[in-house]
C-alpha cells in the first residue's frame, strides 16, 4: 500500500497501557511505590478485576489481573506471564482509519462501543504480536467517562512518552505500521550496549511515540526473548523531571534497576535513563527518562519531527 506523505498520521495519542498481573493488589502497590501511580478507576468482569492508574499528562497505566482461564488476559498469563498486554491510542480520524485498516487487509478483532465511544481491535498478528485497540478522540478519558485527569494525584513521572514493540524485521515492521496508521519514522539508530536497531515514529499529536526495535546482536536480551515469547510489546518509557532524585527514591524503595547516568553512548540522545528490570516489576521492562536537552522535548524522535 505504502504511506502517502500528505495522509496524516491516523494514531493521534498513545493513551493507555495495559499489563497482565498474577496480583493486582501487589501490582498496585508496586506501582505506587515505586511510581507513585495511584488508581483512578477499578472495574470488574467475570474474566478480570482490574485498575487503572494515572501516568501524569493524561495518559494511563491499567492493570489486569485474570480471573477466569478461559479469559485472553489468562491465556495471555499463561503463555508469556506477566507483563504488557494491550496499547490503547486515541484518533480523531476513526472511520477513515477503520477504512484504511480494511484496504490493508489488517485482521480486525472487533468494532464496537467501549465505555462510550467507538473503538476497534487490531489482531495482534497484524502489529507484530501487539495488541491494539484504538479509541474515537472525545473531550474526556475514557470516551463519555470521568475525568480521571482532574482527579488524579500527580504521579512521580511526567507523561507515558513511548511504547517499544520488538520485531524481527525492522524495515518490514516499519512499512507495516505505515501502511495501518500512515506513521512514518523520523529517526533511526543503533543502541551499541542493547544490541538494538531502532526506528522511532511520532503520532500525531507530536507528544507520544511507538518505537519498533529489531534485535543487531544474537547474544542480546532482546534476542533472547524474541526466540522465546515472538514479536511483541517489550519496552515502556515514561519522562521523568529528575533522574537522580529518582534513582535515590528506587533506591530507598529496595527496586531492581540499572543505575541513573547520562547516556552518552546512547546515541548521544540527551538522556538521563533508568531501566526497571521485569524481573522486580511484575514483568513490565521500564524506562524512566530525563530530557538534557532543552531544545528538543523528545529527542529519540530526531530534530525535526515537530515539524513535520
Amino acid at each position: 500500500m505504502g504511506v502517502n506523505p500528505k495522509v496524516t498520521a491516523m494514531l493521534h495519542r498513545l493513551r493507555q497501557i495495559s499489563f497482565v498481573v498474577d496480583s493486582l493488589s501487589q501490582a498496585q502497590n508496586r506501582y505506587e511505590s515505586y511510581l507513585g501511580m495511584k488508581s483512578v478507576f477499578s472495574d470488574a468482569t467475570p474474566e478480570t478485576q482490574s485498575s487503572v492508574l494515572y501516568a501524569g499528562d493524561g495518559g494511563f497505566v491499567e492493570l489486569l489481573q485474570p480471573l477466569s482461564p478461559n479469559g485472553d488476559a489468562a491465556k495471555h498469563l499463561a503463555a508469556r506471564g506477566q507483563g504488557p498486554y494491550e496499547l490503547i491510542f486515541d484518533t480523531v480520524q476513526f472511520d477513515p482509519l477503520v477504512n484504511r485498516l480494511n484496504a490493508a487487509n489488517v485482521r480486525i478483532s472487533d468494532v464496537t462501543q467501549w465505555r462510550g465511544g467507538r473503538s476497534v481491535a487490531v489482531d495482534p498478528a497484524s502489529a507484530n504480536g501487539a495488541r491494539l485497540r484504538i479509541v474515537e478522540r472525545g473531550p474526556l478519558w475514557p470516551p463519555s467517562g470521568p475525568d480521571w485527569q482532574l482527579n488524579a494525584a500527580p504521579p512521580h513521572t511526567l507523561r507515558l512518552r513511548q511504547i517499544a514493540v520488538l520485531v524481527r524485521d525492522l524495515d518490514e515492521a516499519v512499512a507495516r505500521w505505515g501502511d495501518m496508521f500512515a506513521l512514518k519514522a523520523t529517526k533511526r539508530f543503533q543502541i551499541s550496549f542493547t544490541g538494538l536497531e531502532i526506528a522511532v515514529l511520532p503520532l500525531a499529536g507530536r507528544d507520544t511515540f511507538l518505537e519498533l526495535a529489531q534485535p543487531t546482536s544474537p547474544n542480546a536480551p532482546s534476542q533472547r526473548f524474541l526466540d522465546r515469547y515472538g514479536e511483541g510489546i517489550y519496552l515502556t518509557i515514561y519522562e521523568i523531571a529528575d533522574s537522580l532524585a529518582m534513582d535515590a527514591h528506587l533506591v530507598e524503595q529496595g527496586a531492581r534497576f540499572t543505575s541513573s547516568r547520562q547516556t552518552a553512548n546512547y546515541t548521544n540522545l540527551g538522556f538521563n535513563s533508568i531501566w526497571l528490570h521485569p524481573a522486580g516489576f511484575m514483568g513490565a521492562f521500564t524506562q524512566l527518562s530525563q530530557v538534557l536537552s532543552p531544545d528538543n522535548p523528545w529527542p529519540p524522535a530526531g530534530d525535526d519531527w515537530r515539524l513535520e
